[in-house]
């Protein structure tokens, strides 16, 4: 658990936020993390928020998945409850796991010290106390024990053993899990009536490079979709100007620029993505570069290259990229100027 990233503020409830203000003001609410939502992807928020259902978001890598996650948590001062898709996650990491020498210390004691029997220290050893809650089970628990809304955010599901999808099935979809041997579900439920109050449940991304592992269609099934696709070059523009918004049109417009080249560089198979154009950007930005040349990119080549063989073909186009520098695309200018004009909180879909 990560407490919100502003604690002395409140949380805001999304839900209570959408039901009250409308969509415009969850677009506002991002807008004021840096975050211009598309449309469609508002549109499927909206949805998200509406129903309770956990959001799954796939799309390659570099499309801007896991921003849209952490967006929300700074826009709403959530709670966080992270997870990140590996081999090595087990159950206790997402659901449960008994502390087993607590346990037997308390039977241990309980009995030397004469205040139980052997039969009622061993019924007493199955309580909440006694059990250590993985990431997305204590979501859940800590929504209903506090009555606020956090964030559980699950990066690249995928990666995670399959049995461990299927574990998560019953907590997607009645919000509460049973745990052998105690006495009574976790997580949000109504004890009278057994039913789960979504506008509860927490605010629950999975994102999926649908790689490593196929998710299962029960999964699937207990999920909103949504299909991320790479950015357009008009939001790419308004993104990087939005999230660098220190840097000047000519800087946005030589990033965009350089990208674009690269795109034709052979050698580097992963292209870029959002991710290291912001951070070229962003460290451009910050040692006030005015001019661009090969020689000046050459310094910065570690925000775009991950791989040694990537580097040396980029290093070795820099003189093509310094020269597509110098011409006019009055297109690209356009976006770019229009992105500077425009104060919409919306990317309109191409």
């Amino acid at each position: 658990m990560i407490a919100p990233p502003r604690p002395q503020l409140e949380t805001i409830h999304p839900r209570e936020l959408l039901a009250r203000e409308g969509a415009q003001a969850i677009a506002e609410a991002l807008a004021s993390t840096g975050y211009i939502v598309q449309r469609r992807i508002l549109n499927d928020f909206v949805q998200v928020l509406r129903s309770g259902k956990p959001w799954l978001l796939e799309g390659e890598a570099g499309a801007g998945k896991s921003a849209i996650a952490y967006a929300a948590q700074y826009a709403f001062n959530l709670t966080l409850f992270p997870l990140q898709g590996m081999e090595e996650l087990t159950l206790a990491d997402i659901l449960y796991d008994w502390d087993r020498e607590a346990q037997n210390q308390s039977v241990i004691q309980a009995v030397q010290s004469g205040a139980l029997t052997l039969e009622a220290a061993q019924s007493q050893q199955y309580s909440l106390k006694y059990l250590k809650l993985g990431e997305a089970l204590h979501a859940f628990h800590w929504a209903e024990s506090t009555g606020r809304v956090p964030l559980l955010f699950f990066d690249e599901v995928e990666k995670a053993p399959v049995y461990l999808h299927d574990m998560l099935l019953q907590l997607c979809e009645c919000g509460y899990a049973h745990v052998p041997r105690f006495e009574a579900p976790i997580g949000i439920i109504n004890s009278e009536t057994g039913e789960s109050d979504r506008n509860f449940h927490p605010l629950t991304i999975f994102t999926s490079n649908n790689q490593r592992h196929k998710l299962s269609e029960p999964f699937r099934s207990r999920c909103y979709y949504t299909w991320v696709d790479q950015p357009t070059l008009a939001e790419q523009v308004m993104i990087l100007h939005r999230r660098v918004p220190q840097a000047t049109p000519e800087l946005v417009l030589a990033v965009v620029k350089i990208n674009e080249t690269i795109k034709t560089v052979t050698g580097v198979v992963k292209k870029p993505g959002l991710r290291e154009l912001i951070d070229l950007l962003r460290a451009l930005a910050r040692d006030g570069i005015t001019y661009l040349d090969e020689h000046v990119l050459g310094s910065y080549l570690g925000y775009l290259a991950k791989q040694n063989l990537h580097r040396k073909s980029l290093y070795q186009a820099l003189a093509a990229v310094e020269a597509d520098l110098e011409i006019c695309d009055s297109l690209l200018e356009d976006l770019v100027l229009e992105a500077f004009d425009t104060k919409s909180v919306f990317l309109e879909a191409a």
